[in-house]
């Protein structure tokens, strides 16, 4: 009697408790994949430290107007990738690569099934939350139409929209594997600035 009490237990642990894999059928017929046919990977604003820019300097004694206005029209703002959904230019984007099949595929699994169906929100993180990666689901138009934005220093993604399936990334490997992708295909996943 034992025996199949510990195995009851052992299976509705497994059950309960265990990952819930979804198929490629299940993730491909799910948004945004049911309406892609092209995946990106980019990098993005790794030469600012925040979305803010740097402070000008007053007006004083070692710095007239005239610097200030030169200053000003020099100066440079952090990219809003909202602003290319829609289109096919991605401009002032630093780094793109087109996902071939495989690598699409391996991304769909690394997203939808490496952590626990059970969400943990109790993971500690910075909330910075100034990304400088993307994975951009593109249209038969070859447009941009979702984006899934990911700030590796803070360990948080958003997607543009609400209809996405949800991944949950609060395991500790989910974060660690997907900055591997971006790094071996050269990709910057940080500021390259510090102040």
């Amino acid at each position: 009697m034992k025996k199949i009490f510990l195995l009851f237990l052992i299976k509705f642990s497994l059950i309960a408790f265990g990952q819930k894999r979804l198929s490629i059928n299940e993730i491909m017929n799910n948004y945004p994949f049911n309406k892609t046919t092209k995946v990106k990977i980019i990098s993005y604003n790794t030469d600012f430290v925040s979305e803010f820019p740097i402070p000008l300097p007053p007006v004083g004694k070692n710095v007239d107007s005239a610097m200030i206005k030169k200053l000003i029209a020099e100066q440079t703002f952090p990219i809003k990738l909202e602003k290319i959904l829609g289109k096919e230019s991605l401009e002032g984007i630093e780094q793109t690569k087109t996902l071939n099949f495989k690598e699409t595929f391996e991304l769909s699994q690394l997203l939808y099934n490496t952590c626990g169906k059970f969400k943990n929100d109790m993971r500690e993180a910075n909330k910075c939350f100034f990304p400088r990666n993307a994975i951009l689901f593109l249209d038969d138009n070859n447009k941009v139409f979702e984006i899934l934005e990911i700030c590796f220093e803070c360990q948080g993604m958003r997607f543009n929209s609400e209809k996405s399936l949800e991944i949950n990334g609060m395991c500790d490997s989910f974060y660690p594997r997907i900055e591997k992708i971006f790094r071996e295909n050269g990709f910057q996943t940080k500021s390259n600035k510090s102040y």
